[in-house]
């Protein structure tokens, strides 16, 4: 789920779902294996948060570690006598924030048909996905919130991604096709996620908000299937995404010095339930019953090769999603109230990629907002807009020095008291180990 941090360059194949397998292919079988893998960040912050006098918010003026983001990935390989890879990951947290566990999952490779991976891991949009180049490492539009020195969640995920929650995602081939050399052209992906559950105990989906139709969703194992008393089975849990299906795909192709990546997908879930009123108040949350909520996301990346290693990159992109519905009890339609939409932009330059003394400077920019209801009635939602300049430094191979600062501005309750705003200024340093 972290990778995303890591990129140096705008054309790493699908969040490098398939690098490590496509570099070490043998012809002959192999036996299985464990190897270990992963990344550590460490950060330090300084930040300066002003509120208006209408806010619940507490201002604060303060220098402090950042929340620190480290993994230990095993990775689990084996090539069979037919030439089938198979193996799996597990990833280990070192800063735990929810679960001591982040991904478990299993996947299975051929490198003329594609990959399927069975488990708990990120869904295809989430590792294919092309968007801004990141300035700062770790508080980039598509970078964990788990990293982040302002207080910003993965801005051009899906807010109801499925990511980490057991599912089934298949990828065409590695070698892609309709591309003019090997690497090159398309890639596509789907997933599928029949409930909204991580490990049994622990679901990944969470949907509160302050209407009585919705709650905190209980851990409880029955929740996710293991079963209660003398049932086999369980039972469900109101609110839990249910029936998730996500496409996506992307498209890299170069021409002369420049190299292009293209990015597409579609979103679609049910909630578990049926709601017991008609009203909401929180844009933020997913009414139990809901059907057919949708989103989509478009996204780019250009690199333009300078010369000498160095590298110029831009890219934004655009993410549109339906964040709330209603529905009435006997209804079987829904009526979408809310909405939230994302837009994102970016310039990184490089002096060497991720070559050791490599230099990079850059500057991104996000904006989105979330609503309920339409036009003059909106009655709830945000809007915030993020600005982040970063410098990086390459010390070695895999140690990356960076220091950046950034602005957030936030707007709580879209045509209400606002309760909820600030605007935070705030300046981060660190480094990030990549072994």
């Amino acid at each position: 789920m972290k990778k995303t941090l890591l990129l140096q360059t705008a054309l790493v194949a699908a969040a490098g779902l398939f690098v490590a397998d496509v570099a070490s292919a043998q012809v002959k079988a192999e036996p299985i294996s464990v190897s270990l893998g992963g990344f550590m960040e460490q950060n330090f912050k300084i930040q300066d948060k002003g509120t208006n006098a209408n806010t619940s918010q507490q201002a604060e003026s303060d220098m402090t570690f950042g929340r620190p983001n480290t993994e230990i990935w095993f990775n689990i390989r084996a090539v069979l006598d037919n030439g089938l890879k198979v193996g799996g990951r597990v990833e280990l947290e070192g800063a735990t924030y929810g679960d001591q566990i982040d991904e478990s999952y299993a996947w299975f490779e051929n490198d003329s048909y594609g990959r399927i991976e069975v488990g708990s891991t990120d869904r295809v949009s989430s590792k294919m996905n092309y968007f801004a180049p990141a300035a700062i490492p770790g508080i980039g539009t598509t970078a964990p919130a788990e990293a982040s020195a302002a207080r910003i969640s993965p801005l051009m995920w899906y807010r109801n991604s499925g990511n980490d929650v057991q599912g089934i995602n298949v990828y065409t081939a590695s070698n892609r096709y309709f591309g003019s050399k090997v690497g090159k052209g398309l890639m596509l992906g789907v997933s599928y996620v029949p409930d909204g559950c991580e490990d049994d105990s622990v679901l990944g989906t969470v949907s509160s908000n302050s209407d009585t139709t919705t709650g905190a969703l209980s851990n409880a194992l029955t929740s996710c299937g293991q079963g209660a008393g003398t049932s086999p089975f369980g039972t469900k849990t109101s609110g839990n995404l249910k029936d998730m299906l996500q496409f996506a795909g992307n498209y890299l192709e170069s021409f002369g010095a420049f190299d292009v990546a293209l990015f597409a997908s579609y979103n679609r879930t049910n909630v578990e339930q049926r709601a017991t009123s008609a009203s909401g108040t929180n844009g933020n949350s997913f009414l139990k019953g809901a059907n057919g909520l949708t989103g989509y996301a478009l996204g780019t990346t250009i690199t333009y090769n300078v010369g000498d290693g160095s590298t110029l990159q831009v890219g934004g992109g655009y993410r549109n999603e339906e964040v709330f519905a209603v529905r009435a009890p006997g209804a079987t339609v829904n009526t979408i109230l809310g909405k939230e939409s994302a837009y994102t932009a970016g310039i990184k330059y490089l002096t060497n990629g991720a070559a050791a003394g490599s230099i990079g400077i850059g500057a991104d920019w996000w904006t989105g907002s979330n609503v309920v209801g339409a036009g003059a009635s909106n009655v709830a939602g945000s809007d915030m807009d993020y600005y982040g300049l970063g410098l990086t430094y390459q010390l070695a191979a895999g140690i990356l020095l960076y220091v950046g600062a950034g602005i957030v501005d936030y707007t709580d309750q879209v045509k209400t008291t606002s309760t909820g705003d600030y605007k935070q200024t705030f300046g981060q340093t660190g480094f990030v180990f990549n072994f």
